[in-house]
């Protein structure tokens, strides 16, 4: 979706016609894809290597993040993050960020995700006395993107793992994360403040089960966090995992499809039809996609959808083998309406109707 050609930013958007993936049955239509490409204007600021890392329809038009590497680091500063919006996807405007905190001035802006009309990005620069990434969100203030402080504990301290991609709903933003209890997550519906939650028992890991969160989408009802785990001794062959949550605060692990091999997920979004389409790697599993659904059966006929209410499994961690049907793919982009805008792959053979390998994001 973005990349960088001769030391300047470029976007590559994709027009995506209708693309159905399916687990059994039929071969899906063929779809096509058309990029074009729009060259970013250098921020104002201190010159260098601009480059991008998410976008995000939000609003009235498009933003999209990233960070400068300067040409003339100094001994203390050799990025600085950077912020771009558009209302017709051709014409850009470099978005004025300013930041107070000294881990702010420095981040690399790598994730954005949007909130009843709102944007908050989450950005992160490896430094300090063990060179951990030192996170940093921000939010909109007037025409500014501006950094929020925070506490060192907040995304760090001594049970810090990782902070992962940040995530939009129309009650708030949820970053996933990881800490040394299991999966962590952030939460507000104010980009002003987050709230931490860890060892909340719907996430917390067993003692024989270790998990790994990956990303967040919005159901249109609940929060589905996904990632994988794997039990003691068998850390080659995680299995995919999923949890819920109504409000960002507790949490209930749901049940997924697996089977023998490595199987993760990686992220999730939302359709436009209701559905949410689970994007990630399978090591033995036909290399197809799988879209589950919040209700009902999904198009995995032999495989448990993501549920809600009465009808949701009760634990994911009892290891049954299943027919999995996983992408060997990252993270799926969606346009405003629901569409899928793209899915990077490893491997050609995920989208045999293509014929030819799809275009991946960097």
């Amino acid at each position: 979706m973005a990349g960088v050609r001769r030391g300047r930013a470029v976007l590559v958007l994709a027009t995506v016609a209708t693309f159905a993936l399916a687990c059994s049955g039929p071969e899906p239509e063929p779809f096509t894809i058309e990029w074009v490409e729009q060259a970013l204007p250098a921020p104002d600021g201190a010159p260098g290597r601009t480059v991008v890392r998410d976008a995000v329809g939000c609003g009235d038009g498009w933003w999209v993040v990233g960070a400068v590497f300067l040409d003339r680091p100094s001994e203390t500063r050799d990025t600085r993050p950077a912020a771009w919006f558009s209302r017709d996807r051709e014409t850009w405007t470099s978005v004025p960020v300013e930041t107070r905190t000294y881990w702010g001035r420095r981040a690399i802006l790598n994730s954005v995700a949007c909130s009843r009309g709102r944007i908050a990005a989450v950005g992160a620069r490896s430094g300090g006395a063990h060179g951990n990434p030192r996170v940093t969100t921000f939010r909109t203030d007037g025409q500014a993107l501006v950094d929020v402080p925070a506490l060192f504990t907040q995304y760090g301290g001594v049970s810090a793992t990782n902070v992962g991609p940040i995530a939009g709903s129309p009650t708030g933003w949820l970053i996933t994360g990881n800490r040394t209890s299991g999966p962590g997550v952030w939460f507000t519906d104010d980009p002003r403040a987050f709230t931490r939650v860890e060892a909340e028992s719907g996430l917390t890991d067993d003692g024989d089960l270790e998990s790994l969160a990956q990303g967040a989408g919005w159901s249109g009802e609940e929060w589905v966090v996904v990632g994988s785990g794997a039990r003691t001794g068998r850390h080659l062959d995680p299995d995919p995992l999923a949890w819920t949550s109504p409000d960002g605060l507790t949490w209930t692990p749901e049940e997924m499809p697996a089977a023998d091999g490595i199987q993760d997920v990686h992220r999730v979004t939302p359709l436009d039809d209701g559905r949410l389409l689970a994007v990630g790697r399978s090591g033995t599993a036909s290399p197809r996609g799988c879209a589950t659904t919040t209700a009902g059966a999904g198009q995995c006929p032999s495989a448990p959808s993501l549920r809600s209410g009465a009808e949701r499994r009760t634990s994911p961690r009892s290891r049954r083998r299943r027919p999995a049907c996983w992408p060997r793919s990252a993270p799926a982009a969606a346009t405003s309406s629901g569409r899928p805008m793209t899915v990077a792959t490893g491997s050609g053979s995920s989208y045999p109707s293509n014929r030819r390998p799809p275009a991946t994001t960097h």
